[in-house]
């Protein structure tokens, strides 16, 4: 798909032919990753709304079918994950408010509190609620800390997610990796890859910084979070340009790498292209 040699829907259509035939847990939670990856990387915008109702429907009909806890999770997971139609929405919502249940599979509020922020990124009717609601739901504090910092990153208002992208310069709102990790996946999220563009170069600007004062794992798993809900020509483009200032700077290293291009001062030509003024 990468190489553009095999057509992502095609892959969609076969594996949603596959899945109600597999009958082992393990390869059917692999075919399930498979399935989230060539939809939401790789299936365009278009192609996903012909798609979304034989996948959601396949999905349902897998959930209903599971017989262990574990495969009705990774069913019920991989239908959160790729939900856009409104008669899903409207059904998940009524199970993040009690309303409805899943036979054989209790949701814990972890569980819901994932729910609730994978509404909130789609823009439900009344996702602002949602999310206070949940925040108040919490007895952990270490997880409603978590829940609390990731809330901006789905906001339904563009100016709460800059001002939240903006803060992530600082250090010490970094600390926590694995949050920060998971607000910029959300913030990145490829419903919100029109608004979110704007972020795509300020972000991998910063990962010399994360660099030098993360973990050695963070740089490239930031980079990851912030590219992996991009499809478009344009910002493949802002990404290469970057690449090659990166190539100019440092001709040491590797033009591939991104793990090291935060400090370098960009051209105002380049930063007005990349950042669309």
């Amino acid at each position: 798909m990468l190489e553009d040699r095999v057509d992502p829907s095609r892959v969609v259509n076969i594996l949603l032919t596959a899945l109600p035939r597999e009958s082992d847990e393990l390869i059917t939670d692999r075919m399930l990753s498979y399935l989230g990856q060539a939809y939401w990387r790789f299936t365009g915008a278009d192609e996903r709304d012909a798609l979304a109702g034989r996948v959601e429907s396949t999905l349902r009909a897998g959930l209903s079918r599971a017989r262990t806890t574990s495969a009705k999770a990774a069913w019920f997971n991989a239908l959160r994950n790729v939900a856009t139609t409104s008669q899903t929405l409207f059904w998940l919502e009524q199970l993040w408010g009690g309303d409805e249940r899943v036979g054989g599979l209790p949701l814990s509020q972890n569980d819901l509190a994932d729910l609730a922020l994978a509404l909130a990124v789609r823009d439900v009717d009344g996702a602002a609620g949602i999310l206070e609601t949940q925040l108040e739901r919490f007895t952990n504090r270490d997880d409603r800390d978590r829940f609390a910092f990731i809330m901006p990153a789905v906001s339904s208002d563009p100016s709460v997610r800059q001002t939240f992208f903006e803060s992530l310069a600082d250090v010490e709102n970094r600390r926590r990796e694995a949050w920060v990790l998971d607000a910029v996946q959300y913030l990145h999220h490829p419903l919100r890859a029109s608004t979110s563009r704007q972020f795509v170069v300020p972000a991998l600007g910063l990962v010399r910084e994360i660099q030098r004062t993360g973990d050695i794992f963070f740089p490239k798993r930031w980079a990851d979070a912030t590219l992996g809900g991009y499809q478009s020509v344009q910002t493949a483009a802002e990404v290469r340009i970057l690449s090659k200032i990166i190539s100019l700077a440092f001709s040491s290293i590797l033009p591939f790498s991104i793990s090291f291009i935060g400090g370098i001062l960009i051209p105002s030509e380049i930063q007005s292209y990349a950042w669309g003024k």
